[in-house]
């Protein structure tokens, strides 16, 4: 019988796929890219990544609507699950990223850990247009096995600083802000199957459920979509940003 391996690092693609407990849903698996945004079918989500636990869904990208002409269309990235807003990746000075092959990822390396897990790392500033202002945006992406974690580090550079950088996150779960740094993120039953632990003094969290008007996405998300908003406070231009998931 197939068994799914423990990790699987695609080079070309830039993609990773890696799981806590190789060869079992249980505990943590983590999906994650680079690439460049004119892929095909693309959305503008380079260094977007997805986490499951136990088998469900807890950070996710929403996948893509009913196809209509303006899908393809020159106003392709008006459409919201386009727009990398709306996957799990910074707002940088108010901007977005940009589509078009030159806004890649850079300096991509896998890391395999063993034991103790997983790590992507990639240099995300080439995904985002100059407006942005961004010097460097360096991601650490790590499954460590060894915590039963799946943990983000941001390392954010900007000549200037103008607009708010935000983080944004992706939840079919419900999200509570009630706890100081860290979010709880709850089934429909009320049972919490997450947390996303954030340092409170750097960041300020919202809440913003997304209307499902399309019956495409409705099906894939009965219970809804949330995006958490982690807006950092004042205008610093240098900022370590550390999001960790746990049980």
């Amino acid at each position: 019988a197939w068994s799914p391996p423990g990790h699987v690092w695609l080079p070309d693609l830039q993609v990773l796929v890696a799981r806590e407990r190789p060869g079992s849903t249980d505990g943590f698996t983590l999906a994650a890219k680079g690439g460049h945004n004119d892929e095909s079918h693309n959305h503008n989500d380079v260094g977007n990544l997805i986490v499951y636990l136990d088998g469900q869904p807890v950070l996710v990208d929403a996948g893509v609507g009913t196809y209509t002409a303006k899908t393809f269309s020159s106003r392709r990235y008006e459409i919201w699950t386009m727009q990398s807003a709306f996957h799990n990746l910074p707002t940088v000075n108010g901007v977005q990223q940009r589509a078009g092959r030159r806004f890649e990822a850079r300096d991509v390396a896998f890391e395999d850990l063993g034991d103790q897990g997983v790590a992507l790392e990639l240099e995300l500033a080439g995904a985002w247009p100059a407006e942005a202002r961004l010097e460097s945006l360096r991601r650490r992406v790590v499954l460590d096995r060894a915590r039963g974690s799946v943990e983000v580090s941001d390392g954010l550079r900007l000549a200037q600083a103008g607009g708010p950088t935000t983080w944004n996150l992706l939840t079919p779960l419900a999200a509570s802000t009630e706890e100081a740094g860290a979010l709880a993120l709850a089934d429909g039953e009320g049972r919490v199957v997450a947390r996303v632990r954030y340092d409170a003094g750097q960041l300020q969290p919202r809440i913003e459920p997304i209307d499902l008007e399309d019956a495409r996405l409705a099906r894939s998300w009965p219970d809804g979509l949330s995006r958490i908003v982690l807006t950092q406070r004042g205008l610093p231009t240098e900022a370590d940003v550390a999001l960790l998931v746990t049980r």
